[in-house]
């Protein structure tokens, strides 16, 4: 299969999301795989910017790939976008988990604003409008931060007027600060953090970069001093509502938190999405400016792959901050805040693979492509620098819910590719075109690229287009610079909307 057909079966992909999905200058989330129409939540046909920016990632890259059609049809899609999801008194946009887009009623489904592993493409939103996306990222902090002396702030924001400058400068303080009601998960602190850093990259302005590496460094001064591993948050309850979920010795256990517990969960997200996003962050700021944010990514992987994870397994094991492995058994079904299901192994994957491999790319650091191999071999690769033949199958799917469908695969797919870019070892891109075919040949119905379905719905903000245009670019070798990928989230959850109706 030729780069030029990875290419094609792309641009038929995106014709047809463009062609049955457009509405009202905004694009529906996601299409019938039968009809190739717009589906609907309720009589509410959704269209959320949030859940799209892997589309925008691919028109992107098709426009940098010499067909100029796309970049056009971006450049008006992103400018009605902006123009029609900009609330007027907050200057956030109406989108993320709880926030969407009605295109019937052309107008927005408000609940309150929040990003977890979102990652929008910030530098195509400055080159459509720097002032809307500027007051954007600036709206997202003050939105979101509740105390700027020491950077604490919560998930959830809302659409109300905010003060013109950024606040009462960082202090900082001993972590972890106990507080009741802030929740500063590090899904939330890396869409804060990367914007303000991609802000600064494309504006100058150093203010939101030294936001960008305070907040960094409460997440930073959370680790363990042994063995470094931290965890999801720098704030925690008391009572604790983790504590509350483990069986005896640990219930009893004071230095069990929110702060300190690496879940199934947070490795997925501290150490693999967020790794990938910080990766991405340090490229774009070049080598003085980035080194808070490759350190740090540096020291996560490392310390992960020395105490929670497994060569035998492949796995890696929850555990405490300490290195105390958790297992299942130790907690209670149904109590609190930590249920068995959070406290499985995570088996060798498509993101872990990525996130150590863009790691190596980054750093240059040979233990960070030793567990990248180790991992391949966990998915039953082999040795992934001996050619790999896909054509009998491809990475473990996984089974996490807030997943796209089909992501892990792409991202399996970016992994030899950073392999490759870091290496230039010949084998490793040929295993990525068997891979790439295996793929299309998989998720491609019609002219469609699903998320991962069969039958019904297929977001529109599947990854592996975008993948298979990294990956032409590979093959042809012409050094065409396109958008980098982010392992997002692609979400949206109506319960805010729906109590705001309810309290009508």
């Amino acid at each position: 299969m030729t780069a030029d057909h990875f290419t094609s079966s792309v641009a038929a992909y995106a014709r047809a999301v463009w062609t049955r999905g457009r509405r009202a200058g905004l694009l529906a989330d996601s299409l019938d795989i039968q009809t190739h129409q717009p589906t609907f939540w309720g009589d509410e046909s959704l269209s959320n910017l949030a859940c799209q920016q892997n589309f925008l990632r691919t028109l992107d890259a098709l426009n940098a790939l010499g067909l100029a059609d796309y970049g056009a049809q971006a450049n008006e899609w992103i400018g009605t976008a902006l123009d029609k999801l900009r609330d007027p008194s907050s200057d956030l946009l109406y989108w993320g988990g709880h926030t969407s887009y009605d295109l019937i009623k052309d107008a927005p489904v408000i609940g309150n604003h929040e990003l977890k592993c979102v990652y929008p493409h910030y530098a195509y939103l400055y080159g459509v409008d720097p002032a809307a996306t500027q007051r954007f990222v600036e709206a997202f902090w003050h939105a979101h931060i509740w105390d700027w002396s020491t950077l604490l702030f919560n998930r959830h924001g809302e659409f109300t007027q905010w003060k013109e400058a950024w606040d009462a400068p960082f202090a900082g303080g001993p972590v972890p600060i106990v507080e009741n009601t802030a929740l500063s998960f590090i899904n939330t602190g890396s869409d804060l953090i990367l914007s303000g850093g991609l802000l600064h990259v494309l504006s100058g302005d150093e203010v939101p970069l030294r936001a960008a590496g305070a907040l960094l460094s409460r997440y930073d001064q959370i680790r363990h001093p042994d063995t470094g591993l931290a965890g999801y948050q720098f704030n925690h309850r008391d009572p604790c509502r983790v504590r509350a979920s483990f069986k005896s010795p640990y219930a009893e256990r004071g230095d069990l938190n929110e702060t300190s517990v690496l879940t199934s969960g947070v490795i997925k997200t501290r150490y693999g999405r967020v790794a990938v996003t910080l990766c991405n962050l340090s490229a774009a700021l070049g080598a003085e400016k980035s080194a808070p944010f490759r350190q740090f990514v540096q020291r996560d992987l490392r310390c992960l792959a020395q105490h929670c994870y497994d060569a035998k397994t492949h796995c890696f094991y929850p555990a405490l901050n300490d290195g105390t492995r958790l297992l299942p058994e130790y907690a209670n079904e149904g109590v609190g805040y930590c249920p068995p299901q959070k406290l499985q192994p995570v088996p060798a994957d498509g993101l872990l693979f990525l996130s150590y491999a863009r790691a190596f790319r980054l750093l240059g650091d040979e233990a960070l492509l030793d567990t990248a191999g180790d991992l391949a071999r966990g998915m039953g690769w082999g040795d992934v620098r001996q050619p790999i033949d896909f054509s009998n199958g491809t990475s473990p799917a996984s089974s996490d819910a807030w997943v796209n469908r089909g992501q892990n695969d792409a991202c399996a797919l970016f992994g030899l590719l950073d392999l490759y870019a870091a290496t230039g070892e010949r084998a490793l891109l040929q295993s990525a075109e068997s891979l790439g075919e295996q793929l299309l040949a998989q998720y491609q119905i019609g002219d469609l690229i699903t998320s991962g379905a069969t039958s019904g719905e297929s977001s529109i903000d599947t990854a592996l287009p975008l993948a298979l245009l990294h990956l032409a670019a590979a093959v042809r070798g012409d050094g065409v610079d396109l958008p980098a990928f982010y392992p997002n989230n692609t979400y949206f959850d109506p319960k805010i909307v729906l109590r705001k109706r309810e309290q009508r």
